[in-house]
């Protein structure tokens, strides 16, 4: 500890010569004979508590503790050591209130896997026979193992909402591929805090794995839906937060979604290399579902390497794994669209324009009909690359599918489409004579000011 502690209740911890481990014991074990509804907190919240470092107070539950334990009230405890300690028996406001928590930086908190409270620290728990807490009451083992019992059981969460969020889930699988983005953000972001509120406070069991399950899937289509509407950095936290979920649920399929979309967001940064290298590190261990939707990641990121070999090597394999079952949460289904258009993804950057052109009129021919809107969006972009990369380019239609493109997207706010769509058109401007086309002009008018500016950019 300190030799300056900076508030009261690192002052004390210090008088009685704990280290914070020995605190984080101490305090669990206090909630447990209190009955409080808290399970412990981690070595990262105690610091915090320690060194006076939090924007918020702790949650009332933890307050209640900290009193237990110190006999002081828990704000005097997190000021400064030379606050008087006192209590305040009303505990209310001057218009008799309880006073409205904010959320806390205490065991209410999201906790990483590796702050999740131990079996180490459940043994302990257990282990003795009498409890003898921070202000000398004797708990009877009776009393000790029901505030146990009552904590663990009040942590875990009802049938009912993990039935909710299942359903959230499996309603998104159905309307995510069709739906105006902008309309799923709300619902997304309630169930996604929803469920990671409740993990918050599952302890153990079968019914923490189900919400670090289902809060890695809310995370993921938060993810998922920021890269669609171009917002690159919440993507990233959102699916590295994904990704930490499904490590810990044990969820292939989660796992290679979010791999899926990280080799997006590294190739849309340009970083091609790396698109590649994510999606072949996920695949030994894919879930069947998302195998072909990884191997398109690389065949279009190989492609835009220069390794035709490679890319046509991952289209064989998109191609053997096409999958032909149900959709599952998670990417929009690899099946005999997706490889189309993948392979008219690949061969357009490979400057094959011509048979680029042939796939992805047979993608655009498969979904019509479908409302599969990013989709769609996504096949006109890679028809609009074909026209010019065929041997003899053809400006005026490559800019008729772009405003398809934009078209298709407009109504559905991913912003991610107009990007590409603007990139596409730099290149057209930059030689005179395409420039002067009608069909060009008329694209550029329907840009936004922003992307319609030059220079060219790599397509």
């Amino acid at each position: 500890m300190s030799s300056a502690p900076r508030t009261l209740l690192a002052s004390l911890v210090a008088q009685r010569g704990w280290t914070v481990d020995q605190f984080c014991r101490a305090f669990t074990k206090t909630a447990a004979a209190i009955g409080a509804d808290t399970y412990g907190i981690t070595d990262r919240q105690a610091k915090r508590w320690l060194a006076g470092t939090l924007a918020t107070q702790p949650y009332p539950v933890s307050r209640r503790v900290l009193e237990a334990m110190f006999d002081t009230d828990a704000l005097a405890l997190l000021g400064p050591p030379d606050t008087p300690p006192r209590r305040d028996p009303a505990r209310t406001t001057p218009h008799g209130m309880a006073p409205l928590p904010s959320t806390g930086d205490d065991g209410h908190t999201p906790i990483a896997p590796d702050e999740e409270v131990s079996p180490t620290h459940r043994r302990d728990l257990l282990s003795a026979g009498v409890l003898l807490t921070a202000t000398g009451a004797v708990i009877s083992p009776m009393d000790r193992a029901a505030g146990i019992s009552r904590a663990i059981a009040a942590s875990a969460p009802d049938p009912l909402t993990l039935a909710q969020l299942e359903h959230g889930i499996h309603q998104l699988v159905t309307l995510y591929d069709v739906t105006p983005l902008g309309t799923l953000l709300d619902p997304i972001e309630q169930a996604w805090n929803r469920a990671e509120t409740l993990l918050e406070t599952c302890v153990s069991g079968a019914g923490r794995r189900d919400l670090e399950r289902l809060s890695g899937w809310y995370a993921y289509y938060r993810g998922r839906l920021a890269h669609e509407k171009g917002d690159e950095g919440t993507a990233l936290t959102f699916l590295v937060l994904a990704g930490q979920h499904a490590e810990a649920a044990g969820d292939t399929l989660l796992a290679g979604s979010v791999a899926d979309v990280r080799a997006a967001l590294a190739f849309f940064a340009g970083q091609f290399t790396a698109a590649a290298a994510i999606a072949r590190h996920a695949l030994p261990a894919a879930h069947p579902y998302v195998l072909p939707s990884l191997a398109s990641q690389m065949a279009r990121s190989l492609a835009q390497t220069g390794d035709a070999d490679g890319a046509l090597a991952a289209l064989r394999t998109m191609r053997d794994n096409v999958w032909t079952g149900e959709q599952l949460p998670g990417p929009a289904p690899s099946d005999e669209e997706a490889y189309e258009a993948y392979c008219a993804l690949a061969l357009g950057y490979l400057g094959r324009g011509d048979a680029a052109e042939r796939h992805a009129h047979r993608s655009l021919a498969l979904l019509s009909r479908t409302g599969r809107h990013l989709q769609l969006a996504g096949s006109h972009l890679a028809l609009a690359r074909a026209f010019l990369r065929r041997p003899e380019p053809e400006p005026e239609q490559a800019a008729a599918a772009l405003r398809d493109a934009l078209t298709v997207a407009r109504n559905n706010d991913h912003g991610r489409t107009a990007n590409r769509a603007a990139a596409l058109y730099r290149h057209l401007v930059t030689k005179s004579d395409w420039a002067r086309l009608p069909a060009v002009r008329d694209l550029g008018d329907q840009l936004p000011a922003r992307e319609a500016l030059p220079p060219a950019a790599t397509i």
